[in-house]
């Protein structure tokens, strides 16, 4: 019985010591999360140089805003691993209750690949898009989400996938609000960047929103009542 239990107990210390080696031997891809600094930034940063940038200029085109909620909603998807997209997309007010529909880009490829990548992917297909006549080639929707003038809203997430290639893979998703794509509609208004928002809304070509115009004013009077209470006490 002492016999026994001595080689159940050497088994399982040897058992572990397999797991442990195996562990070190197989590099687990790394996958950035939604609270990553840098990949926020690079998620945002590439979308707005992309929307900054459109042929013909855009008149009306909004600065996009990190959401946490959106971004919240693309992680769980993705950590399905399925290469469909989200079916609350298609409902009024089933994805989230601030905004009724809620538009989505996927790409499915290496682990390795970068927000820069990928987004600069959706970017790509702007070659099939006909401005003046609203039709596309090719697939082209990813593209005219990216650059929908009235989104101001993007939240993105990325998982690894390795079901859906045999191998690691990344499953990317982003999510915008409010949602794009409407039928028999120009993503933005054709003409002279910022022209239909004031000079002082203006952001590298990009129109701020009225919700974050508010709140940066209210940043900037907090910041001056901050200064002039240091200077009375």
């Amino acid at each position: 019985m002492a016999l026994t239990k001595k080689l159940q107990c050497f088994w399982t210390l040897g058992l572990c010591l397999v797991v442990s080696k195996l562990s070190k031997l197989v590099k687990v891809p790394y996958v950035p999360t939604i609270y990553d600094p840098g990949f926020i930034h690079e998620c945002v940063d590439l979308h707005n140089e992309m929307r900054g940038k459109v042929t013909p200029s855009a008149a009306n085109m909004q600065y996009l805003h990190w959401d946490k909620d959106l971004a919240r909603l693309a992680k769980s998807w993705t950590r399905k691993c399925k290469y469909s997209h989200n079916p609350c997309t298609a409902k009024r007010y089933s994805c989230t209750v601030d905004f009724d529909f809620i538009g989505e880009n996927m790409y499915l490829g290496p682990i390795n690949s970068t927000p820069k990548e990928v987004i600069s992917l959706w970017y790509s297909e702007r070659k099939y898009y006909n401005f003046e006549n609203m039709t596309c080639s090719k697939i082209c929707g990813n593209y005219t989400q990216v650059v929908w003038a009235n989104t101001f809203k993007v939240g993105c997430a990325v998982s690894n996938c390795p079901n859906l290639l045999g191998r690691s893979a990344a499953l990317f998703v982003c999510n915008y609000a409010p949602a794009g794509n409407e039928k028999n509609t120009n993503p933005y208004v054709k003409g002279e960047f910022c022209s239909m928002c004031k000079a002082e809304d203006c952001v590298s070509n990009l129109c701020l929103h009225v919700t974050e115009r508010a709140t940066q004013h209210r940043a900037g009077h907090l910041l001056m009542l901050g200064f002039i209470l240091h200077r009375l006490l």
